[in-house]
């Protein structure tokens, strides 16, 4: 089996896959302290949980945009799964053309995203990635990435009005029946919640504007399922579409490195 990684800011996301098969996915919070021990030792306690021995990983693929966090990681692989990892680069990704002021500065998991997308629809494309920031991706018709936008994500928005207003609880990022909140709770969700579907559909339509035709608009990410549905102008809602971009980037780059 393959095992893939996404090392985001706030959370690492783990796939487990036995060919094209999603088998299992765990979230598990980025700590830059934790040792490679540490992860090793919970990845075997959460496959154990699962049923699945050690033996049954392979090869583990890695996207991280937390260059401290990676060391420890691929550490833990190799130790404790005794796997072979492969950390993906930008120079990784086939058929994306990078044109950008400054390619060296895109972090990978936006350029694994729209490889992703990439394999289920011609472009052009636009990717938003509801993560700890929220990011906007761009890909032309002819397979060019042209940048995009960088948000705080909902998280980020929702812990800054809570540390910095006293009276405001801390709430659930849900959706209100209405837009006009009646009580502090609704006027809460509706300024964090519809006010970040407004923020996406605004950056969307200005981004298509620009482009000057239509594009096949993806969503994922730990919120897409919860503030997807609220955008209009999403066309389809991919969670797991980082996952799946390091499992099809293994499978086109296995043999070479083999």
């Amino acid at each position: 089996m393959l095992l893939v990684a996404d090392i985001g800011n706030s959370q690492t996301v783990f796939g487990l896959y036995s060919d094209e098969t999603l088998v299992e996915q765990w979230r598990l919070h980025t700590d830059h302290q934790r040792l490679p021990d540490e992860w090793g030792a919970t990845l075997l306690t959460l496959m154990s949980s699962a049923g699945l021995v050690r033996e049954v990983v392979d090869h583990a693929a890695i996207a991280s945009v937390v260059p401290p966090v990676t060391p420890a990681l691929t550490v833990a692989l190799e130790r404790h799964l005794r796997c072979d990892v492969w950390v993906v680069t930008a120079c990784d990704i086939p058929s994306i053309r990078l044109d950008v002021d400054e390619p060296l500065a895109v972090g990978i998991d936006r350029l694994v995203n729209v490889f992703s997308a990439r394999q289920l629809a011609r472009g052009p494309l636009i990717v938003v990635d509801f993560g700890t920031a929220t990011t906007f991706d761009v890909l032309s018709a002819d397979d060019a990435f042209l940048g995009g936008a960088i948000a705080p994500g909902p998280g980020i928005a929702a812990e800054a009005l809570f540390s910095r207003a006293a009276l405001l609880p801390r709430i659930s990022l849900a959706a209100p029946p209405r837009a006009i909140g009646r009580t502090t709770v609704t006027n809460m969700q509706s300024g964090l919640v519809l006010g970040y579907a407004a923020l996406v559909e605004g950056l969307v339509t200005r981004m298509l504007a620009e482009l000057g035709q239509r594009a096949t608009v993806f969503a994922t990410g730990g919120w897409a399922e919860t503030l997807a549905p609220l955008c209009n102008g999403i066309d389809r809602v991919e969670p797991t579409l980082t996952l799946q971009g390091l499992r099809t980037l293994w499978e086109r780059c296995k043999g070479r490195r083999s």
